[in-house]
Order: structure tokens, then sequence, then C-alpha cells
């Protein structure tokens, strides 16, 4: 008989020791110009978590091991929503859903919804799915999007076709095999994975209090494709500009203290340390490098990318992500579960400001069997004031950035001016 556990790996289990900072959701929100055949798409949802077992699964957080137990059946409606609303509601029925956060204890750590907008007699769908962090990152969150796609386009045509992908290897250290001896060697020597007190600067604002708004902050950018001729003309990576961008406007607000620096976490995703052309797999594998400039980012936009260019040169040189992962996994490996959350909030000093570039978005994750997108909203966890992470995409020549936050009304504006202030320096580069 097939097991009804499932072993949860390092990372599941960090995505729930952090849910005191942040709510552990990831969300994906595509609006289309027309409507689902809502009957397929359950079809078509059936068969790809069938090859995804863990999302029909409850996380187990068991005082020795943590694990995800399997539901017996997969039974389609504990999965899947639909909502009717109208021009004047569509947009904000839909942050309303998603700015709520997903308990995988309590149930299926996956949502599906549709939307449906009447305008006139005119319909059209927004496709939203709710994740758990836990069960897989930003990587791994498309593949499930892209098996879902993949699967509703074949069944429209063939009725027995079934979902050709499936979760893959889970383990946190796959990625290690694909190191060399000496890099094996000298990554389970870094054990650094912790923001120096002096590096703590944060917003002036309110810390989380349960009444606290969840809301998701949303801006759209045209002009990818100038971006990277700018990158490309003068060296610089896309990250470069992001956390030029996202500096300059922190430093705006952040409240400055003596002998304190300005730092930043950049999430990694660690499959950059795989073969690029290996098939995604579903699971959480990502880490984070502390960006750390000091307070002088120079006279010009320019500068600061410049800056911001040098330091990640020399963090990727030195297997960037990769500090502390064995101090991590040592601790998963001989503590016991509830020990280990004692343990992290110990010797793990959570930094207050981050930023995810989830990653770029191919068409075909998003195409429905003609259905085309028109607008996305896809964003990681959402922080409790006074954390916060910057959150984006890019698709087509688009850049969808996501702020989500919860926070008193009186400091929204502080996010919402850093919000619109990264993108109007991006903005400068498509006039």
């Amino acid at each position: 008989m097939e097991s009804k556990r499932i072993k949860a790996q390092l990372w599941d289990n960090m995505q729930y020791y952090f849910h005191e900072y942040n709510d552990a959701t990831m969300r994906w929100a595509t609006f289309y110009n027309g409507t689902f055949d809502i009957e397929l798409l359950k079809k078509a949802a059936v068969s790809v978590i069938e090859k995804f077992p863990i999302v029909n699964s409850k996380f187990i957080p068991a005082p020795i091991k943590a694990y995800w137990k399997r539901y017996p059946t997969i039974d389609i409606e504990q999965f899947f929503e639909f909502f009717t609303t109208t021009e004047a509601t569509h947009r904000a029925a839909v942050l309303e859903y998603i700015s709520k956060g997903r308990d995988p204890r309590k149930g299926r750590p996956i949502r599906i919804a549709v939307f449906r907008k009447d305008e006139n007699g005119v319909q059209n769908d927004c496709l939203v799915l709710h994740f758990s962090h836990l069960v897989a990152d930003g990587s791994g969150f498309t593949l499930f999007m892209r098996a879902l796609s993949d699967t509703y386009n074949h069944m429209a045509v063939n009725p027995n076709y079934t979902c050709k992908y499936e979760m893959g290897n889970r383990d946190y250290k796959q990625f290690y095999k694909y190191l060399s001896k000496e890099e094996c060697v000298r990554a389970k020597q870094m054990t650094n994975y912790r923001h120096e007190k002096n590096e703590r600067l944060k917003l002036p604002i309110e810390s989380y209090r349960p009444e606290f708004q969840k809301r998701i902050l949303t801006h759209t950018v045209e002009g990818f494709g100038a971006i990277r001729k700018y990158c490309k003309a003068h060296g610089f990576t896309f990250n470069d500009v992001i956390l030029a961008a996202y500096l300059i406007a922190l430093m705006k607000h952040v409240r400055f203290e003596e002998g304190q620096s300005l730092a930043i976490d950049c999430v990694l995703n660690l499959r950059r340390y795989m073969p690029q052309d290996m098939e995604i797999n579903f699971c959480n594998l990502v880490s984070k490098i502390k960006v750390s400039l000091g307070n002088d980012l120079g006279a010009t936009f320019h500068d600061t990318c410049k800056l911001v260019h040098e330091f990640m040169d020399r963090t990727k040189n030195d297997l960037g992500g990769l500090g502390g992962l064995t101090l991590l996994n040592l601790m998963d490996r001989i503590f016991p579960f509830a020990i280990g959350k004692i343990l992290i909030k110990i010797f793990y000093q959570n930094p207050y400001i981050g930023v995810s570039n989830i990653g770029k978005v191919e068409y075909k994750t998003v195409t429905f069997n003609g259905l085309n997108p028109v607008d996305l909203i896809v964003t990681g966890a959402m922080k409790y004031a006074p954390y916060m992470m910057l959150s984006l995409v890019t698709f087509g020549d688009s850049i969808y950035f996501t702020l989500p936050i919860a926070c008193s009304d009186n400091d929204l504006k502080i996010f919402q001016d850093i919000l619109d202030d990264v993108s109007s320096h991006l903005e400068e580069f498509a006039k």
C-alpha cells in the first residue's frame, strides 16, 4: 500500500517556523479575456493533483518530526471555488480573496478559484491559485500552473489525457551533487546565516497587530526590454537594476541609527547550481543572500546599479545562498521539530526587508485553450509589519510588482510610496 505520509523537508519546516513573521502563502491571479470551461478545469485539476499528492495533504507539526498526511481521496470541491462579480467589484474581490493566508495545518495547502465578471452580458474570468509556501517556492508554484494549463489544453482535445508533470525530487539537498568536490567542502564550512545587529535598519512603522488589515499592493511597469538593453550596455543584470531602485526607495524612509546600515534579504533560487535544462521539481529550493552596501549609494541611479553589481559579483563567486545551510540541516536532523522552532528564534535574526524576483512567466504557463492573459498578480508571502518583502515577475514586456503587507492604515502610504518610487525609476527606461 502506498504510504499516506510525505516527509516534510527542511524548507517546509523553515517556512512553518517563520509563520509569526509572515503568512507563508503565495498567490497567483491571472485575468483573462474570456471564460473557462469549469468542469474541464476541475477535471484537469484532479489529474494534476494526482501527480502532486502533497497538495492533497495536511501539514502535521508533530513534536519529533513534522510530516504531510495525505487525504485518502481527491475531492475537487475541497479545492475549488467559483464567484461572480461585476466590473466595479472584480479586481477588489480578487485582491480581498488572495490577501488571506492559507494554513496547511487546517486543510489542503492549495485553493483554486475562478472569479467571473459580467459586464453587460460580456463575461471574463480571473483564475486564482492560492498556495501555502510550505509545499513549494515560486519555481515549484510555476510548475503547478504549467501542469494545470497543459492538462486543460490537452483535455480540451483528448478527454482521456492525463497530466504529464509530477512533483519530482523534494529533497532540498539535491543541488549539492552538481557542485564540484571543492565547492561541496567549502559550502559545508559556510556557517553564517544571519544579519548582524548593525544591519537591521527598518521603516518607522508600527509592529503588527492581529487587527491590521492585510493588503496586496500592485504596480505594473512596461518596458522590460528597454531595461534589458540598459543592462547589456553596462554589464548589469536585471536584478542589479531592481535592487538599486529598491535601495534608493527604501533609503528615503528608513530610520537611520548611529552605527547601523541598511541590508536587504534577496531570495536566491538554489536551482542556479543545477543544470539549466533540468526539469523543475515541486519543492522549496530557495535560500537568501544578504545585500549590504552601507548607507552611501552614490550620486546617481547608475552609481547605485554599479555598487549593487560589484557586490553581487562578489557574492556569486562565493557560493551565494549556501551560507549556513549545513548548520540548518544539522539542526533539522538532530533536534526534534518543536525544539527547532525555539533554536531558530534564538540564533536567527530575521531581516526586516526583503525582495524576491519570482522569475519569468512563460506564455504557455498561463494560456488556457485560447484564453489570453491580460493582467497578472503574483506574490510571495505576506509579511507582517515592520517586516516587508517586494515581489515581482516578468511576463512579455511587463514587470508585475506586488507588495503584500499587513500594516496599520497610517503606515500604508509608506509602502505605497516605496512601490511607486521603485516603479518610477524603472519607468524612466521606457520613456
